[in-house]
Order: C-alpha cells, then structure tokens, then sequence
C-alpha cells in the first residue's frame, strides 16, 4: 500500500443538524464503500447539512489521492439518496437499507454497485486542535489574511524564550492540517503537534498551520480549484513566515515535512531564513513519484498515465481523462499538477544559502532513502540525517509489516521519534 503525496483543495463543510427533517438526520455522516473498477477502489462520502435542512455532500477517492470533491446535487426522499459529481460526470442512487448500509450504484459511463456503510464517527471528520497540555510554553491562536483565505495557526511561545528563535512547521501534502492529520486517514498521529511540543521543550518556539481549504484555514469567498497552484501554497508560507518577522524573531527556521518540504525550498532562497530543514522531502521532481506510485497501483494504466504526465510537463493539458485517473488527473486540478511538476527540489536546495539539514526516515513507505541523498548530494554542505526506523509520519516503526507502518499514521498515542527532535534541536542550536 502507498500514499500518495498530492494536495487537492478541500472545502470543509459545516457541522450544524438543527431544524431537519428525520429523513435527512439518518443520512447525515460519512459513508464508506469499495468500488470495484478491475481493481478496488475506496470511496468515501461525507454528507451534511445547514440549519436549514439543506443537504450536501462531498466525496473522497483516497486510492486516486482526490479528497474534498464537492457534489453539485444531493437529494434524499424517504429512503432513496442521490448525489451527482458534474465535473466527473458521476451519479450515485441508492437506499438506505438500515441505519448503516445504503445499497446504491455508482454510474461513470458504466453502472456499477456500490455499497456504502456509515462509519463509527458517524459525523463529519474535521481537523481539530486536540493538544498536548502545555507545560513550559504559551499556546496562541494566530490568523493571517492572505489571497482571499484567512490562514489559521499555532504558535507555541516558550515561556523562557526570549525570542532567540523560532521554527515554522509546513505540513505535507494532500489535507493534511497543523497537527499532521489529514481527514484522508482514519484517526490522528499529531505528529507535527508533537514535534512543536517537544521543540518547546528545548526553548525553541515554533508556529504551524493549517494550509488554505484545510481545517480552519477557509476561503473567505468562493474559489475556483482550476485558479490554485503550488505557487499560492508558497505565498501561504511566506505570509506566516512574516508574521514571524513581524514578532520580532530574527533567527527564523524552516521546517517542512514532505510536501512542506518543497514548499519551504521554494520561499527560502528569497527570505534567507537562519537554516532549512528538511523531514521526509521528496529528492525527486514530482513526475517521477506520481509514476512510480500509479504503476505500483494501477500497472495496467502505467502507459496511459506515463503519457498524460509527461503531456502536463510539457505544459499541454489532457482533456480525456481515464476514470480511474479522475482523481489525480481531473482537468480542474491540472494547473496545479502543472505548477507542481516544475519544480527540481534538487536544483531548489542547491540555491539554498543558509544551513540545511536532511531527515529521512528508513521506514518511510512514501518518500525514500533515495529521495533525501539526492537533496544531499544538490547541496553537499547539508547535513544528512537518516533515522533508523522512523516512517513518513515520523513514528518509531519496529516491524516490517506495511499493516503496522500504516497504522501508525492513526496513532496519536505514539510520540515522534526522540531521534528526530534531538537532530533537529541540535541543529537550531548549534546554527542561530
């Protein structure tokens, strides 16, 4: 099994269940489901409602990395329920069987069955700020406007820091929030929330937040996914990063945490930040791990999606899209998958003149050894660290077993590897 690194923008929707009708409460959740396309594919359905009694819903492919797809009609009538995805020319109809079951049929060009079962959390998941109590530092919710969405942020304030310095935690790819959750994956690992908790310990304060259409960081207006790009997930960071500048901190770091990673690449050489530490970030141009984790998935459809990359590096889009690749390649989010295969991390780091650290992770099922020696070898006076046994959400992973790789990323009980914070502590210390 891998994960695949992709942001999509998610919309969250509200949780609010006053003043509805009972047909509508026993919907209201989120429904999960295997959809069988030659091969198996999840497909996961939030549905919600207003105060009104207003109905809608939002879809989920976790296997083709699509989160947040917002449906352009939701209907329940009885027991009958109905939802269609314009954009992907899908509908869904079905019957709720029992309070947990809608036998129903999914139809993209072909009818095909498609049972959904209501999970345990029967409501809307949403990122929340579940925290570590604080012991010897402050907890301060931060909001920066930006580019028509307010961005939402912690800062955790040292109580013995006299602004020495300060670290800003970019999370990874996909909805992924301050904390390190994301609402792709069952449960919590609060990796990043730990990371910042155990940098405060060190005296080191740290800010990190939720990236625009995830969490608490919502559009303040209707936004279009066809006007995002990579570039305005960087302005994004560049705006916390002068929030910073604007506490009076002048030893800046930046930490960024797979996708983060190349974000924080991408606004370091122009800020100049006191270092650059890179966790678990991708060594390689965007293009060939999209490839790589499309053929380990989906080999028969290597060809077709091999091609349609290599068309979007080009600059050129692809207007027939294979179903299957709907999630990844659906023509909304073309100008984000554009902007993002540009980028060479590689020749980024290399412009870096700041000090920079490498962590990598040798349980890492999504980023690679590979991956980080690439980084290190663009910018030789780095300093690589690999950590015995860390995996991509920077827990301790004894086994070899994928199935207990991946649960860890579920669980919040688990702390970030001791390892990883004392490199990253002796790195901050030793370079303000």
């Amino acid at each position: 099994m891998k994960i695949k690194s992709l942001y999509i923008i998610v919309i969250s929707l509200p949780i609010v269940l006053q003043s509805m009708s009972q047909d509508v409460k026993r919907f209201i959740g989120v429904w999960e489901g295997k959809l069988n396309v030659g091969t198996e594919l999840r497909i996961v359905v939030h549905v919600n409602a207003d105060s009104g009694g207003n109905i809608s819903s939002s879809l989920d492919s976790p296997d083709q990395s699509a989160f947040g797809i917002l449906t352009n009609k939701t209907i329940v009538k009885g027991n009958n329920f109905e939802f269609e995805v314009n954009r992907l020319n899908a509908i869904y109809t079905g019957q709720l069987i029992n309070d947990s079951t809608i036998n129903g049929t999914f139809t993209q060009g072909a009818p095909l069955p498609l049972v959904l079962t209501r999970k345990k959390e029967d409501a809307v998941r949403l990122p929340d700020q579940t925290s570590i109590p604080s012991r010897n530092y402050k907890n301060i919710d931060v909001s920066v406007h930006v580019k028509n969405v307010t961005l939402s942020g912690t800062f955790f304030q040292p109580l013995s820091n006299k602004k020495l310095c300060v670290v800003l935690i970019i999370a990874g790819s996909g909805p992924t929030d301050r904390d390190g959750n994301s609402i792709a994956l069952p449960g919590k690992n609060n990796s990043l929330l730990q990371l910042a908790d155990s940098l405060a310990q060190y005296g080191i304060a740290s800010l990190r937040y939720d990236k625009r259409g995830v969490g608490k960081s919502q559009p303040d207006t209707i936004v279009s996914e066809e006007s995002l790009t990579i570039d305005n997930i960087a302005d994004d960071a560049e705006a916390m990063y002068n929030w910073l500048m604007s506490q009076g901190y002048e030893n800046i770091y930046i930490a960024g945490h797979s996708e983060g990673s190349l974000i924080g690449m991408m606004i370091a050489e122009k800020l100049k930040p006191a270092g650059f530490i890179s966790i678990a970030g991708a060594g390689r141009k965007a293009g060939y791990i999209l490839k790589e984790q499309v053929d380990a998935q989906l080999p028969a459809l290597k060809n077709e999606f091999d091609n349609d990359i290599d068309s979007l590096e080009r600059g050129l889009s692809v207007s027939a899209v294979n179903p299957s690749l709907a999630g990844i390649l659906r023509p909304s989010i073309q100008p984000y998958i554009k902007s993002w295969l540009r980028l060479d991390p590689q020749k980024l780091i290399s412009r870096l003149n700041c000090p920079v650290l490498i962590v990598q992770g040798t349980k890492d099922i999504q980023v690679k050894e590979t991956d980080a020696k690439n980084l290190y070898k663009a910018k030789q006076k780095s300093k690589l660290v690999i950590i015995n046994n860390m995996n991509h959400v920077l827990k301790q992973v004894n086994s070899d077993q994928t199935k207990d790789n991946i649960n860890a990323y579920s669980d919040p009980g688990l702390p970030v590897i001791k390892e990883l914070v004392t490199a990253i502590a002796n790195f901050i210390l030793t370079t303000r």
